[in-house]
């Protein structure tokens, strides 16, 4: 998701419409690893250091000076689910071309960016919170295990509810 401005007096089916209006950084930065595979050896949190962004153009183009970039990735906590884990395998996973290339580990394709971040290990799937809710389920006061769910939600960054 990104944005895209635009004038009240647009047809927002034009707007919509406009081929740069499809067009990120990081839809941009897939096309550069499709094109060119010099490219691929670059994590996304790396190109800024060999290409620079035209912004009025929306394309990556290659820097002629090689002075010291900074380039960063905007932060995802966590708890924002799916979102965060693409953040972890975009500074994991380098040449990928789409979307589709991170949710395919060795071949297999993944449900989620979740799974495929645990199937190459970059996250633990932490079945701690789900144990301790099964163990409390089965004993407990219905009161007591709100409290106990609502301690988790607190206290615990549960990422899947």
């Amino acid at each position: 998701m990104h944005t895209v401005a635009f004038k009240a007096s647009e047809n927002l089916e034009d707007v919509v419409a406009r081929p740069s209006s499809s067009k990120s950084m990081l839809t941009e930065y897939f096309e550069m690893n499709r094109k060119f595979p010099a490219a691929r050896k670059w994590l996304y949190r790396e190109f800024p250091k060999h290409y620079r962004w035209k912004a009025g153009k929306k394309m990556w183009q290659n820097r002629r000076n090689k002075r010291a970039q900074i380039g960063r990735l905007v932060y995802a906590h966590p708890a924002e689910g799916e979102r965060y884990y693409l953040c972890v395998l975009l500074s994991h996973v380098r040449g990928a071309t789409s979307f589709d290339d991170f949710e395919t580990v060795n071949g297999k394709p993944c449900s989620s960016f979740r799974e495929a971040c645990e199937h190459l290990g970059h996250i633990e799937h932490d079945r701690s919170l789900d144990d301790c809710m099964m163990e409390a389920a089965a004993f407990q006061m219905p009161c007591a295990l709100r409290r106990l769910f609502a301690t988790i939600l607190v206290f615990c960054e549960a990422t899947e509810i």
